[in-house]
């Protein structure tokens, strides 16, 4: 199977957590419903429609953390500007405590079952063309990105290692290490056009972008490191 490697990055990033309303949390790695929404802005396809070619069963991705987690948290000024025609009549603010990401980096492994579309988007990002802005997560961050290469993903039945974050079902087992951070998130995986989440699914991954090391299941080879689709 051919994957498209490239990176994402940007100063910070921001991608809520469904459980949290009135301070916003944010995932560690942006889910894989989030990546759908990135291709889809390169690839030129409006919110509503994109999910109809990039979802959970049309697309393998596999995330891979550059960049140590790290998170902040800021207060952002929100204005209510319904009641008013006029920007400086406005008078109604609430400020929202809200975590970000600081410094986020991943690499993204991608694979999509349209040869067109793939092929579109592969020429998309070798030239680093994107039809609408990239942003990690809130449109006001803005994410860059860059191309790396065009592999083949080879299938592994099983590993001692693995570079990129596993769905928890597929690890047998963790060699605990110090100086690792290793946490579990439940991400959701896939999308419906309604924008109904379809799956959800608990992702293990290492904080410090560091492998995981024990015996995994269901991975693949590419170029060298040994990767998981979620």
């Amino acid at each position: 199977m051919k994957v498209l490697v490239f990176d994402i990055w940007g100063d910070f990033g921001h991608f809520k957590k469904f459980y949290t309303t009135s301070s916003p949390l944010t995932f560690s790695v942006p889910p894989p419903t989030a990546v759908y929404g990135m291709l889809g802005a390169i690839l030129g396809f409006r919110k509503e429609e994109y999910l109809k070619y990039i979802n959970g069963r049309t697309t393998k991705l596999a995330i891979q953390i550059l960049n140590p987690v790290k998170k902040i948290r800021m207060t952002l000024n929100y204005i209510d500007t319904k009641n008013s025609n006029s920007f400086h009549l406005i008078k109604t603010r609430t400020q929202i405590k809200t975590e970000f990401l600081k410094n986020p980096a991943y690499r993204l492994f991608v694979n999509l079952n349209e040869e067109d579309l793939f092929n579109k988007l592969i020429e998309k990002v070798k030239n680093k063309e994107s039809f609408y802005t990239l942003s990690l997560g809130l449109s006001n961050l803005i994410a860059n990105f860059k191309f790396v290469d065009i592999s083949e993903a080879v299938p592994i039945d099983k590993t001692e290692y693995v570079n990129s974050t596993i769905l928890s079902k597929n690890v047998k087992n963790i060699e605990i290490q110090e100086g690792k951070r290793y946490f579990k998130e439940k991400l959701p995986l896939d999308m419906n056009t309604d924008r109904e989440v379809l799956r959800y699914e608990d992702v293990i991954m290492e904080l410090n972008g560091n492998k995981l090391e024990g015996s995994f299941e269901n991975c693949y080879k590419v170029r060298n490191s040994i990767i998981s689709f979620v």
